[in-house]
């Protein structure tokens, strides 16, 4: 193919990834939510039994400092319980209080439904289609990102 081929479909891929996560951040802003603490908000409430900020940082993929100020936010607006755990009195055991699993019912419940809903518009050979394809782009594209890293802190060794 060529590179004027590639960089179409690049350019393609690229513009249906942004409108994508466009939508998904016009969804926060009328939930009254950021898209942090929106996808914050949904690793709460996938896990029911609470979890750690820790484990919100490694899901998110958001720093310890971004996740602790959503928290905060949340607890302030009465969303959110914090408890001590037992093994480690410095961490903090986060969860749904009950206002915030009435509340993430409504937004995040409704969100995923909405996921839901898309792809079962799409047959089942398109949903394993574009699964197999995400998967194989993924590995290519994280490939793609460690070799330049590799040269680029190469780079930056020699200028140093």
């Amino acid at each position: 193919m060529s590179k004027r081929k590639i960089k179409q479909h690049v350019d393609f891929f690229s513009e249906k990834w942004k409108t994508l996560e466009r939508l998904s951040e016009a969804y926060a802003k009328a939930a009254g939510l950021t898209p942090m603490s929106l996808n914050v908000l949904g690793v709460l409430y996938e896990h029911t039994q609470g979890c750690t900020q820790k484990l919100i940082c490694k899901q998110s993929q958001y720093n310890k400092q971004s996740v602790n100020m959503i928290i905060k936010s949340f607890w302030r607006q009465g969303l959110v319980e914090l408890s001590e755990m037992k093994e480690d009195r410095r961490n903090k055991q986060v969860k749904l209080s009950e206002k915030g699993q009435k509340y993430a019912d409504c937004v995040i419940g409704s969100l995923w439904k909405c996921e839901n809903d898309a792809l079962e518009k799409i047959t089942p050979e398109q949903q394993e289609a574009l699964i197999i394809f995400l998967d194989i782009y993924e590995e290519c594209f994280r490939n793609e990102i460690a070799a330049l890293t590799k040269i680029m802190n190469a780079e930056a060794s020699t200028n140093a």
